[in-house]
């Protein structure tokens, strides 16, 4: 019983050091419009958060997310892809984090539209609830978290 404990909690730190690692995750692609401020802000969070960035500028980045299939009614600003996974809008690192700990098995996730107080569209102390999405090859979603 004592065996079975000691696993429990070496599981629980295991996970929690994941999350609190600042070393940088994974290099991520950022397909964003080059005139996008918040893009460029969600950029920089992501820098800002070790992850190591390439930008790809494109003034049709809704040809980038047709290609990837990201599905319509899910589309934000920009679109990135880390691992094998897509990552639409403007996602904490965190739930990227998550993502890439737990790796289900689904396409990606989206922050639809671009709420006020998510990371690049900060105004002051106001953040807007939202849901980010998670979305499967064939065209099924499910709430991944809620913020």
């Amino acid at each position: 019983m004592k065996s079975i404990l000691m696993l429990a909690i070496l599981n629980i730190l295991t996970v929690t050091m994941a999350f609190a690692s600042d070393a940088p995750v994974k290099d991520i692609v950022v397909y964003k419009n080059p005139e996008c401020g918040c893009c460029t802000k969600w950029v920089k969070y992501l820098q800002d958060n070790n992850y190591n960035v390439t930008i790809e500028s494109t003034r049709d980045v809704l040809a980038v997310k047709k290609r990837l299939g990201v599905p319509e009614k899910l589309a934000a600003c920009h679109t990135a892809v880390i691992d094998g996974y897509i990552v639409e809008g403007h996602i904490t690192h965190r739930d990227i984090k998550r993502l890439l700990l737990f790796r289900p098995d689904i396409k990606g996730i989206a922050v639809p539209g671009m709420p006020v107080g998510t990371p690049g569209m900060e105004s002051g102390s106001t953040v807007q609830s939202h849901n980010v999405i998670s979305f499967d090859e064939q065209g099924n979603m499910e709430v991944f978290s809620e913020h």
